[in-house]
């Protein structure tokens, strides 16, 4: 039960980044800034997160997960409680980075609390529901929350966001266990994970991995629109198709034991590459843009919680910082991927051509994963000769 408390914290906290989006013009119009101005508390909030999330990690290290758990979710809550109410642009400003240190903080927590709630050969798919509840989030609580904002005004999405983060928060009141939680490592040791091949190319396939899926999916709806053919009030549907990617992605990556990830990370990751290579193709008919975005989908979060479970495994008592700048590394990757497909629409190649160039960094990605494989084979054999050389 507590897994899905925690895919549903994960929705609330995620719907709140990215729900000004499609209020943005309301809230500047609401607090007499422009446009471009307005935008900014959606760039504040992604900074806050990625440079937010791994120093409040290593300063909250050792505090127990339940209590700290609750306290984010209260804290997230607040945000928007405040974000609904605030008159000026400063205070929502502050509202919102709020929210970001919360939720930079929440993700990192709640995957350690996830994997401490279940048996070994089932963490992956507690990583793979929590994830699963940040993909929602952009198909389901945004959408919904926009339509609210239009109808009711921009502050009553933030009432929406409010509402999912008490519902989230009691939940884990009600259900959340009390977490054995080992003191971590210093600063200097945690730190010191870095120095592991694994982790740093782990992290380095979610910075090329997911860019390219960001790319491409940034430009989905002008894409549904212009290229495909799509009338405006049909593109939120065919969105749900991705969310239905979703899910079939996270239930594939939760049935993956953690030994095997690495092992299996190349083959989701070839997946994504070739859906993106395929991209500009498929989205020229209505019946293959389906398709394309329910692979995209399929692929790009099975991945997701396969990188996630496979670097916490590989930090040790380090766990949590890893994690959390693991997401730091997916936030680098969704302020990369506007900036390479705007530069390929800027350039004259259209959006048909999006995915095409959206593939190149997944491509290398790849081969990073092909490496991690590789190193993550030699290191076994290596263990495995001992043990052997001892029984015989």
């Amino acid at each position: 039960m507590i897994v899905l408390i925690l895919m549903l914290c994960a929705f609330a906290v995620a719907t709140s980044e990215f729900i000004i989006i499609g209020v943005m013009p309301e809230v500047a119009g609401d607090l007499g800034v422009s446009l471009p101005t307005a935008g900014l508390l959606v760039t504040a909030y992604a900074v806050a997160v990625a440079v937010g999330g791994p120093v409040l990690t290593v300063v909250a290290r050792n505090l127990p997960r339940r209590p700290l758990l609750v306290g984010l979710m209260a804290l997230a809550t607040g945000a928007a409680v405040l974000s609904a109410l605030a008159q000026t642009y400063p205070l929502l400003m502050g509202a919102r980075i709020l929210g970001a240190l919360a939720q930079g903080l929440f993700l990192s927590v709640a995957s350690q609390v996830a994997i401490a709630s279940v048996p070994e050969e089932k963490q992956t798919a507690a990583i793979a529901k929590v994830v699963n509840g940040i993909a929602l989030s952009t198909v389901l609580g945004v959408p919904i929350g926009t339509l609210i904002g239009q109808a009711n005004g921009w502050r009553a999405s933030f009432v929406l966001v409010a509402a999912l983060g008490l519902i989230g928060l009691i939940g884990v009141l009600v259900f959340c266990p009390k977490v054995d939680h080992e003191p971590e490592p210093t600063v200097r040791e945690s730190i010191s994970a870095f120095r592991k091949p694994a982790i740093l190319l782990g992290l380095a396939t979610t910075v090329l991995s997911f860019t390219g899926m960001i790319t491409a999916f940034t430009y989905v709806s002008p894409t549904l629109r212009e290229v495909t053919g799509f009338a405006p009030g049909w593109v939120t549907g065919v969105l749900l198709i991705y969310g239905l990617g979703t899910m079939a992605g996270s239930w594939i990556a939760g049935r993956v034991p953690p030994n095997r990830i690495a092992r299996v990370l190349p083959f989701t990751i070839t997946a994504l590459g070739t859906v993106l290579l395929l991209h500009g193709l498929l989205m020229q008919t209505k019946v293959t843009s389906v398709l394309s975005l329910f692979l995209l989908g399929t692929s790009a979060f099975a991945t997701g919680p396969l990188l996630h479970t496979f670097l916490m495994g590989q930090a040790g008592p380090a766990s949590g910082l890893v994690a959390s700048v693991n997401i730091s590394a997916f936030n680098a990757a969704a302020a990369l991927g506007p900036i390479l497909g705007g530069a390929v629409i800027t350039g004259g190649l259209g959006l048909g051509s999006v995915g095409l160039f959206a593939a190149v960094p997944t491509v290398v990605g790849i081969g990073v994963a092909l490496v991690i494989a590789g190193h993550t084979r030699r290191r076994a054999t290596a263990v495995a000769q001992p043990v052997l050389a001892g029984t015989t």
